[in-house]
């Protein structure tokens, strides 16, 4: 069995959006792109939050009126630089206790372009779970789905 050992998952793109439209969609409007197949809760989710601020909750909801964590935000910088704590671990399952930073830079490349750096960091703290193994393919396709969203 092939065992890969990721450390970070790096993606780099460039949206065609302003710098503060494409901070905005993804601090203020994660609900209407993120997949709703991506959670951890035991119902459909309902819809994704990220408060907006330090120490602001990111959260999924679900039909059964429950709601799962996710982590926090940790930098809140409009609209150069924002930094949520992941807390889902290899299981995929909150753990108060984990910590990996996901990183996402907005650098302005005229007036409406935008270049995006997100990193997820910290991977080797999940341990060697399949959910690992997953995770670059996983954030290449909520991040395509960002910037569709950013660019509408």
């Amino acid at each position: 069995m092939e065992t890969i050992s990721l450390t970070s998952v790096k993606k780099e793109f460039v949206v065609e959006a302003t710098q503060e439209t494409a901070f905005k969609v993804f601090t203020e409007q994660m609900d209407k792109w993120w997949p709703r197949t991506h959670h951890i809760g035991s119902a459909e989710m309902t819809g994704i939050v990220v408060e907006p601020r330090v120490h602001g909750r990111w959260y999924s909801k679900h039909a059964d009126g429950s709601e799962a964590n996710i982590g926090y935000v940790s930098t809140y910088q409009p609209y150069d630089l924002f930094v949520l704590i992941w807390q889902i671990n290899g299981d995929f399952k909150c753990d108060p206790t984990l910590a990996t930073e996901v990183v996402t830079q907005f650098i302005p490349e005229g007036h409406k372009a935008t270049r995006v750096k997100f990193e997820h960091k910290d991977l080797h703290k999940l341990g060697n779970g399949k959910s690992v193994e997953s995770m670059n393919e996983g954030w290449g396709l909520i991040m395509e789905l960002y910037k569709k969203e950013a660019e509408q």
